[in-house]
This record gives structure tokens, C-alpha cells and sequence, in this order.
């Protein structure tokens, strides 16, 4: 339950509409740094801050509707998807991404932590005031350009079969088992 500064409660949906308020301008503010990003547990650490309106609830309980009502102000005024900027602890968006209103509609089956880098590009070329000659790249964060760059190294080359007998090629192009 949503408490203010001398302890009186304050009701969800009121709590939700001031911290969407906080936070729209925390990642307005985050968006002038080119590859800033701020985590769910940053973002609610300062809108609680800045509101004088806590709760001790889990952070999945409530961030999410204040997240929402930005991304629908942000859309509503023409604005890029600001809530590109906010990611889990470990880099990752997460799939309620692509649940959230934006102003770039995009496919169902899109990578969503491309989609996010994307989006991101969109509010730094919007506010941030040390973007790039080249008006920046659209980036994963770090952590998840980490986990693909094992992945990739992981995976084994994809080399072709042979239709009638379902093994690999050789490099020489031939199959074994084929005269």
C-alpha cells in the first residue's frame, strides 16, 4: 500500500499517476545521455524519491501500470517509446515490452531486445544532447550483446546435408554415401 511522506495512505490508482508523472521525467532526463539506461529498480527508487510517495509492495506489482500510463503519454504526444530506456538488472527488456503502447507499431514475431534498441535509438535522437556525428546506432545493451556473442560462438557452422541420405557435406561439396 502506497504511503506518503507522513505516512498517510495514499490510494494505488493516485500513487500510480504521480509516479508515472516522476518517471516520465526521469526518462525524459535519461534520454539525454546517448546508450543511457536506467533499471525497473533504479527508476522505482526514484519515483518514489522525488514523489514522497513509497510502498513496500514488490516492484512487478506496480511498475508495470506506471510504466504503461507513460508509454501511453509518451505516444499520445508523439514521442518516441520512452520506456525503451528502463531494463531489468540484467539488461533484458522482457516480454511485457511489447504489451506496452508505443508510437512505432511493430510485428508479433519481433526480437524484442532489437525492437527495444530501435526504440532507444528514437529517444536519444530525440533528447539526447550528446548523440553522435552520425546520429547513433541502434545498440543491445551490453549484457545482451554479451549472451548473443557466446551464443554465436557456441552454435556450430551450418553446413548443408545431403538430401538422400540426411548427413553433412563435405567441405570437398560431396556426400560420403553418394557415388
Amino acid at each position: 500500500m502506497p504511503h506518503d511522506n507522513e505516512d498517510e495512505f495514499v490510494p494505488q490508482a493516485t500513487a500510480n499517476e504521480i509516479w508515472a508523472g516522476a518517471a516520465y521525467d526521469t526518462l525524459r532526463e535519461t534520454a539525454k545521455s546517448y546508450n543511457r539506461l536506467i533499471t525497473y529498480k533504479e527508476i522505482a527508487q526514484t519515483v518514489q524519491s522525488t514523489s514522497g510517495i513509497t510502498t513496500k509492495q514488490r516492484l512487478h506489482y506496480w511498475i508495470g501500470p506506471v510504466l504503461e500510463t507513460v508509454a501511453a503519454e509518451a505516444s499520445s504526444r508523439g514521442e518516441p517509446p520512452l520506456t525503451a530506456l528502463c531494463v531489468h538488472e540484467n539488461g533484458t527488456m522482457g516480454d511485457s515490452y511489447l504489451r506496452a503502447p508505443k508510437s512505432v507499431p511493430h510485428e508479433d514475431d519481433v526480437d524484442v531486445e532489437r525492437l527495444a534498441a530501435e526504440h532507444r535509438l528514437l529517444c536519444y535522437r530525440e533528447y539526447a544532447t550528446d548523440l553522435p556525428d552520425h546520429r547513433g546506432f541502434a545498440t543491445l545493451t551490453p549484457q545482451v550483446a554479451q549472451k548473443r556473442a557466446r551464443l554465436r560462438k557456441s552454435d556450430p557452422p551450418n553446413r548443408p546435408m545431403c538430401p538422400i541420405h540426411h548427413c553433412e557435406i563435405s567441405a570437398t561439396g560431396l556426400c560420403g554415401s553418394c557415388d
